[in-house]
């Protein structure tokens, strides 16, 4: 009866219960914790290894500097983490002919709570491998300097391509050579930087499209380097002469990667001369500005000199043919030619940007071809602003851009398309649509282009949205021809991702993923980055 009793009782029951459970939870928690530490030590040393792979993964290392790199930054990322100890770390290095893989493995023991009970398991091993293309580089740069990129627009792209030109400069190697080039355009691209030949430019007036907006004098018409000449000669311009931009070339030319020969003037670049404009109600003294409709580059004076006029009224000299475009387009008399005669050019200078008056209105910065010198490409790129007037010309950029990377000239540096070891990239960005602009009141229907006015009918109409969509299939057949040859080609958007463009500059792009919208210009410098990783960077692949 009284053991009976004993084992019914229940007062007790409690505190032995407890005492034969809490060693049992105990060891439940500390098992927990040792599987918690394994996974935490696994993850520790999968990082460590990674981290030292890629360390010591850069081409131009020698193996005995590769290996020690390897060590160094391994041991240094293990040294901080207790749950592991015995850690040991093996590398290996496979050199192809256009990329360098490593391989790497590790090891370690977990110090655990419960250690016997994991038997094998607490030795751990990680294992990862990288790969980088040792491919040389060649990085055109297709940069939109139009008006509408002032402000935050210009300073983020120089922000972005100066950090892209440090990137660049970072993962060359004594093994690895990477060049870069700049190509600005506005509606035409300045060709008078480095490397620049004047056996390229028509010098003579030989190209059909030379002096075409002016009238026939003799039987011919002015070559625009002679009305440079002697714009600079008059004084009042203090020596103002070509800066460097050009026309595009007549017909198919337009767009082809075809070399300029002096035996064949057409495929010699002509040089850029917008034309004087009429006063009309604006003065020289006055502020210019962007107008769509009317005129917005009169620069020089145009009241008549009678004197002059008796002096000049059988031999016109040069200087009257300054703005002999409204002769041509208006049928002017002798004088109103005479009218031009006397203009002196003393009240109005180029004021720089974002308005430019004057032959070399809205001539962007030069492009810089393929270079090592990193230093001058930032240079150049920090000298980069907006260009008010005459419209976005995508094609025409591209189209420099393409020349730039062709082996053949006006530039030769480039390595031929297609060749084993080297990667071709064309970066192009526009923060608008292609357009034609300004002066749509006036008889040349348009402020002065790349291909003259849009009266002149070189844009296949005289109808300034048809014009731009022909700029459109222009841009569209210089990224065929760039991708027919190898090159990779990344289009970015800044602010500017209309259904026109998406449709466009997705399809001209090497892949549709390769195009890129940026609403943020803040943000463009990490789009630029994110681009290059893409051709260039590094990459663990497990």
């Amino acid at each position: 009866m009284l053991l009976r009793q004993f084992w019914r009782s229940r007062s007790g029951n409690f505190s032995l219960m407890l005492a034969l459970g809490v060693p049992a939870m105990l060891g439940a928690v500390a098992f927990a914790t040792d599987v918690s530490t394994l996974m935490r030590a696994k993850s520790s040393l999968q990082n460590a290894l990674d981290a030292a792979n890629l360390a010591s993964s850069h081409l131009g290392d020698a193996e005995t500097t590769r290996v020690g790199a390897f060590n160094s930054y391994f041991q240094a990322n293990v040294a901080g983490h207790g749950e592991l100890s015995n850690a040991k770390a093996t590398l290996t290095v496979d050199r192809g002919v256009n990329f360098v893989k490593t391989r790497a493995t590790a090891s370690a023991d977990v110090n655990l709570n419960f250690a016997f009970l994991f038997g094998a398991e607490k030795h751990i091993s990680v294992d990862a491998s990288a790969v980088e293309s040792n491919n040389q580089l060649e990085v055109v740069l297709v940069l939109d300097n139009t008006g509408s990129m002032a402000g935050a627009r210009i300073s983020a792209l120089r922000t972005a391509t100066k950090s892209l030109l440090d990137y660049l400069e970072a993962v060359k190697s004594p093994t690895r050579q990477v060049r870069a080039a700049l190509v600005p355009f506005v509606t035409a691209v300045n060709v008078n930087g480095p490397e620049f030949d004047p056996s390229w430019i028509d010098m003579d007036g030989k190209s059909p499209d030379n002096g075409i907006n002016f009238p026939i004098v003799d039987g011919k018409r002015p070559n625009h380097m002679a009305l440079f000449k002697q714009l600079g000669q008059q004084g009042g311009w203090n020596n103002t002469g070509w800066k460097g931009c050009v026309e595009a070339r007549p017909g198919a030319l337009n767009i082809a990667d075809s070399p300029p020969d002096p035996s064949k003037p057409e495929t010699l670049f002509v040089p850029y001369f917008a034309p004087d404009d009429p006063d009309v109600a604006k003065k020289p003294s006055a502020s210019y500005g962007n107008s769509s409709t009317g005129y917005n580059n009169s620069y020089l004076n145009d009241s008549i000199d009678k004197t002059k006029l008796n002096q000049n009224i059988l031999g016109i000299d040069l200087s009257g043919l300054l703005t002999g475009v409204l002769n041509a387009l208006l049928n002017a008399d002798l004088t109103t030619i005479a009218k031009y005669v006397a203009s002196t050019g003393k009240e109005i200078t180029e004021t720089g940007n974002p308005i430019t008056i004057g032959p070399n209105r809205s001539c962007p910065t030069p492009i810089v071809p393929l270079s090592t010198d990193f230093n001058q490409l930032r240079t150049a790129a920090a000298k980069m602003s907006e260009w008010n007037g005459s419209g976005t010309n995508v094609s025409e950029g591209l189209a420099w851009g393409m020349r730039v990377l062709s082996p053949q000239p006006p530039y030769t540096d480039a390595s031929p398309y297609k060749t084993a070891g080297v990667t071709k990239v064309v970066m192009l960005l526009t923060d608008g649509e292609n357009v034609v602009y300004g002066a749509s009141n006036t008889p040349q229907k348009s402020d002065y282009t790349s291909y003259g006015y849009l009266a002149s009918g070189r844009f296949g109409s005289s109808n300034q949205t048809t014009a731009a969509r022909n700029v459109d299939g222009w841009t569209k057949d210089v990224c065929t021809q760039l991708k027919n040859q190898g090159v990779q080609i990344y289009t970015m958007v800044l602010q500017a991702d209309t259904a026109a463009n998406r449709s466009l500059y997705s399809a001209c792009a090497s892949d549709p993923s390769d195009y890129y919208a940026v609403e943020d210009p803040a943000k463009l410098p990490n789009v630029f980055q994110t681009i290059a990783n893409k051709f260039s960077r590094l990459q663990l692949t497990n």
